[in-house]
């Protein structure tokens, strides 16, 4: 399989937490920005794509005649494409009945909804410009229209909350007719605004063992309610797992456009430049230049492809490790496999070699072992 992403990097406001390239007060660019998109999709107009993913930034946020431009340019572009899954970010407060209907007429058969929280203190606490009043209108705005494959973004461990106001977030959502969740552990990443406040000690991160309880917990809940785990942070009804992030977790091809985007194509990664203003200008120009361009190595390829995978229930299928690689993924990681089977951290079985649930916790920990040195 092979994804196509792109990057709408417009908000207005940008959150907290978020150190993805986003803009806000920018507005005046979308016009052109979008006129860039969609110069830089023309280079891979002969690529057959399998799924699309507008992600942000807040996609939804643009103004209703350029997500048409978008999508319309998408639609013509990819006219010989089988896309099996197309999703779009939304945030509430940005979406209306025009937009959704836009988004509709052009394919769109997913959503992405980033509700975070339902607690409206917390919301405020990260930098969120609407209230869960806002997001229940608009999954209601959603449904009306008739999309039925939506995830809804969660975020725990933030530092405001307790635990008991985060289980209460879960007890609501599972009133809502959902696909997939998506529930993702807060991290204070530098060149943010929750990184300023928390060295300037505004608040204190919550004690990891309430991190790891909370993490636990939204395990147990949303499987006690039909959502499976296949990913670290990721659920799904059966049949509704994001086809587009698999591809990255399946360590596929994907093509990334826009500003920031990252790409994995014939074994190249290559990535746009983060300024938005350097970005439109290229093209405007007719001068697109790479910000960076690297060829992955065999224990590059290696090294991605086991990080990946172990983020995956499934795992490492260890007879699709051998065909794509030719060697047996036991002679490269025997040692680490040893350790960690015999710790119960690792488990080997139908010829896939996986986490455990004790091992899933302690991920982060367990793959800094399968870095070559």
């Amino acid at each position: 399989m092979i994804g196509l992403y792109v990057h709408i990097p417009f908000c207005s406001k940008k959150c907290y937490y978020c150190d993805f390239a986003s803009y806000e007060k920018v507005e005046y660019l979308m016009d052109e920005y979008v006129d860039a998109v969609l110069s830089e999709l023309d280079k891979y107009k002969q690529e057959k794509f399998d799924t699309v993913f507008i992600g942000g930034g807040t996609p939804s946020y643009l103004e209703e005649k350029n997500l048409e431009k978008l999508l319309r340019g998408i639609s013509s572009r990819l006219k010989d494409s089988n896309i099996l899954e197309f999703t779009i970010e939304c945030n509430p407060g940005t979406i209306n009945y025009e937009k959704l209907n836009i988004m509709k007429s052009y394919g769109v058969n997913r959503l992405s909804i980033g509700m975070q929280s339902a607690n409206d203190d917390t919301l405020k606490f990260i930098g969120r410009v609407h209230s869960f009043d806002e997001f229940d209108k608009a999954f209601n705005c959603v449904h009306r229209v008739g999309f039925e494959n939506i995830n809804v973004d969660l975020i725990f461990a933030i530092p405001c909350e307790t635990i008991e106001n985060y289980k209460n977030t879960l007890d609501i959502v599972k009133s809502y007719d959902l696909a997939h969740i998506s529930a993702y552990n807060l991290i204070l990443e530098k060149n943010t605004e929750f990184y300023r406040k928390y060295k300037e000690n505004k608040f204190k991160e919550l004690d990891e063992d309430i991190q790891l309880n909370m993490y636990k917990y939204t395990k147990f809940f949303l499987e006690n309610i039909g959502f499976k785990q296949y990913e670290i942070s990721n659920y799904a009804k059966n049949g509704k797992k994001c086809l587009h992030n698999l591809i990255y977790w399946n360590f596929d091809d994907y093509v990334g456009i826009g500003v920031s985007a990252h790409s994995f194509y014939k074994g190249i990664r290559f990535e746009n430049t983060r300024n938005i203003y350097e970005y439109v200008k290229m093209f405007k120009d007719n001068n697109h230049v790479y910000f960076k361009m690297y060829k992955n190595s065999l224990e590059d390829n290696i090294e991605e492809y086991v990080m990946l995978g172990l983020r995956k229930n499934e795992g490492i299928n260890i007879i699709e490790f051998e065909k794509r690689f030719g060697i047996n993924l036991f002679k490269i990681f025997e040692n680490q496999i040893k350790k960690y089977t015999e710790n119960r951290l690792l488990k080997i079985e139908d010829r896939r070699v996986f986490l455990t649930s004790e091992g899933i916790v302690l991920m982060n920990y367990i793959l800094k072992d399968f870095i070559f040195e």
